[in-house]
């Protein structure tokens, strides 16, 4: 290894430090850097760790860690011109089929009388005592075909063989198997498996990347009835639809079968950050600007309902994350969601997560959660996504004084209204005024010809107004693509300043004013948090918390300090 890395440098000065050190350190990405150089290809650069700078390379050829054993070669030297940059994945070559083999059987022997813990981590613990019980490490190689699994309570394994063995069975018997590092990388948003072929990603820095592993029709099939048992839920040519969620979070959408997926069995996972995306992160990716944080600071402080609207994977979820962080900590808060994806910190929160058994009486809907909520008394409702006929209740809520947020499918206000008036959610037109704000999202195509998430606009629902028969709304903030600015009306252009939180302030018309001054306040605090780099959500939060304690302009003052 250290011959072929020696020979490397010589033929290629360019290679850098810090990826000469890893190969040394990690022999099989050593071998798959010297091979990939041998190819004729320019040595990728090595990153500890990446972040959105990078999103200007034209051409990216790096690696980065994402476990101790495992790295990610982001490659755009790809031999198929299908306009696809790849996405490799280097891990610990596999160990001895034969290995492999015996070690499955003993496991079964063993397994039979344990119960499986809930908690995955210990599940990992269980599994790994395991082969630190039955294995023992030899200094010299092992002929794996001399195993007599009936006789021997413990395997001999040559030490080298060892860590990949323990990689590879735990990936196996309590990961998900080949999946396991698209899991574990932080870096991606979406893991598609479109039926036999490529696997495909959407990486938050890189875009839409190939993945070179290729599946069979049944290594799917294999993979997805595998998952099933994790996550609880059965699959089959009876039920072939499943909507479920990963021991680890992420959302998992699977179609089963070659009847109704041409291609074969297809599986679309969306990753969730465990720590949610904070509101100075989202204002510092130019998603919405620092005044529309401020003013949504404003409006949901004081209990306000709006929904953040969009088309798929515009970033509707991430930006409803962000905003709660504006709800004063000291209220309560209903979350109600299909799939658990809301995380808060607030202290009085209550998450409810819908269930579907195919059973009406034994199925617990999101209306029903709805219904149920509003007996909670909750300071704000969050809902996952209104679809349906739930949104009756969310308007009812909204009417009775419960504020209610929730992201929903609309591209623009006409539709928004189009799909609350019409079937099967058929809210009167009158009522959508109980909505305050509605803010607009999408995912667009930036200059550089990459896709990037910007808030297109904020409007107040002003009114209805039943001589036109139409709802009367006032758009506040309006992206401008030319520029990528926001333009902002200015003083005097909220009616939910005048008609909402003036009254919930106990203030009069002629303190309007001084509201703007607040927004403008929030706004250079905003500002000043991304200056002195705070953007860990829960930091955010309590940089809210403590605005809120000892006021604003004495919490500017104490960021000036820091």
């Amino acid at each position: 290894m250290a011959e072929q890395i020696t020979q490397s440098n010589e033929k290629n000065a360019a290679i850098d430090q810090k990826l000469a050190e890893a190969m040394q350190k990690t022999p099989y990405l050593g071998d798959y850097i010297s091979a990939f150089i041998q190819r004729g290809n320019p040595p990728p650069t090595f990153y500890e760790k990446i972040d959105s700078s990078l999103k200007n390379l034209k051409k990216p050829n790096l690696v980065y860690p994402i476990s101790e054993n495992t790295f990610i070669h982001i490659n755009a030297f790809a031999s198929d011109n299908d306009g696809y940059f790849e996405y490799q994945v280097i891990g610990p070559p596999e160990p001895d089929g034969r290995l492999i083999s015996a070690v499955d059987k003993m496991f079964a022997v063993y397994a039979g009388s344990w119960k499986p813990p809930d908690e995955l981590q210990e599940r990992f613990a269980l599994v790994g005592n395991f082969l630190e019980k039955i294995c023992v490490k030899s200094n010299s190689p092992v002929s794996y075909d001399k195993i007599d699994i009936k006789k021997a309570k413990q395997i001999a394994v040559y030490e080298k063989d060892y860590e990949n063995l323990k990689y590879h069975f735990l990936n196996k018997r309590v990961g998900l198997g080949i999946l396991d590092p698209f899991l574990t990388d932080p870096h991606l948003e979406d893991i598609s498996i479109v039926g036999a072929g490529n696997v495909y990603v959407v990486h938050k820095i890189f875009g839409s990347l190939k993945c070179t592993v290729w599946l069979t029709f049944d290594d799917i099939d294999e993979m997805v009835i595998g998952m099933s048992e994790q996550f609880g839920k059965t699959i089959s040519h009876a039920k072939p639809l499943v909507d479920a969620t990963l021991p680890e979070g992420s959302r998992i959408n699977i179609v089963f079968g070659k009847d109704v997926s041409k291609r074969g069995t297809n599986a679309t996972i969306r990753r969730f950050a465990s720590v949610p995306l904070s509101i100075t992160q989202i204002i510092n990716s130019k998603t919405l600007d620092a005044r529309e944080a401020a003013y949504l600071w404003m409006v949901v402080g004081e209990g306000l309902s709006a929904f953040i609207n969009g088309e798929t994977a515009s970033g509707k979820t991430t930006t409803m994350m962000g905003i709660t962080s504006f709800i004063p900590p000291t209220w309560k808060v209903v979350s109600i969601e299909d799939t658990p994806e809301i995380t808060l910190p607030h202290k009085n929160w209550i998450s409810e997560v819908t269930r579907d058994t195919g059973s009406p009486s034994s199925s617990v809907l999101m209306f029903d959660l709805l219904k149920a909520a509003l007996r909670q008394r909750p300071n704000y409702i969050l809902v996952g996504e209104i679809r349906g006929a739930e949104a009756n209740i969310a308007f009812q809520a909204m009417q009775t004084g419960h504020p209610v947020m929730s992201t929903f499918h609309a591209a623009q206000m006409s539709s928004l209204i189009q799909r609350l008036t019409g079937e099967p959610m058929k809210i009167p037109k009158p009522n959508i005024e109980n909505l305050n704000v509605a803010l607009f999202q999408a995912a667009v195509q930036g200059k550089d010809g990459k896709p990037i998430r910007r808030v297109l606009s904020i409007n107040e629902i002003v009114g209805y107004n039943g001589i036109a028969d139409s709802v009367m709304f006032i758009p506040v903030f309006t992206w401008d693509p030319s520029s990528d600015t926001v333009t902002y009306r200015g003083k005097g252009s909220s009616n939910l300043f005048l008609t909402k939180i003036l009254l919930k302030r106990g203030l009069a018309r002629k303190d309007e004013g001084s509201l703007y001054e607040e927004l403008e306040l929030r706004t250079k605090i905003l500002e000043l948090m991304i200056k002195k780099k705070i953007f860990n959500y829960y930091d955010v939060y309590d940089r809210v918390v403590q605005a809120k304690e000892i006021g604003l302009a004495a919490f500017k003052k104490e960021l000036e300090t820091l």
